[in-house]
């Protein structure tokens, strides 16, 4: 009889850690992400298969100008391509003027955005062009995406 309770605890054990994931030789999953450079990606949310995914890839830089009067423009659009999830979004744009000039780096916050669903929002940076410079050229990146759970 003690075999027999020895042996469902073993039983138990085993696929508790079978269920929980755990492992003695991975990095884990659904914990921060990073890519090489300045660019970088954070996930912030509990493990999961749909927080594997990069959060960069939810996002988009649709349209990006130069006005005179406006500066340097951009419409990014974040779509939130979980079947069960809803995120928070928080997304930095490198602006960059035609002459090349760097401007600060702006940011735009999406929240709760739902299973599914696609938010947009623009971003602007000022910048006075020299005369008869070109109003084309303009650059507009995504340097930095966190995506948390909301």
């Amino acid at each position: 009889m003690k075999l027999r309770i020895v042996r469902t605890a073993v039983a138990f054990g085993i696929a508790a850690i079978t269920l929980s994931g755990a492992s003695g030789c991975s990095g884990g999953s659904g914990g921060p992400e990073s890519s090489s450079g300045s660019e970088e990606t954070s996930v912030k949310s509990a493990a999961g298969v749909d927080d594997a995914r990069d959060a960069r890839k939810d996002v988009e830089i649709s349209e990006c100008a130069y006005a005179d009067k406006k500066g340097v423009t951009a419409k990014v659009s974040v779509t939130n391509a979980s079947a069960s999830s809803t995120f928070n979004y928080d997304v930095t744009v490198k602006l960059t003027a035609p002459d090349g000039t760097a401007l600060t780096d702006q940011k735009a916050s999406f929240l709760l955005v739902r299973p599914g669903r696609m938010d947009t929002a623009d971003v602007a940076a000022p910048h006075a062009g020299k005369a008869g410079a070109s109003a084309g050229g303009a650059k507009c990146e995504v340097a930095k995406v966190e995506r948390g759970t909301g």
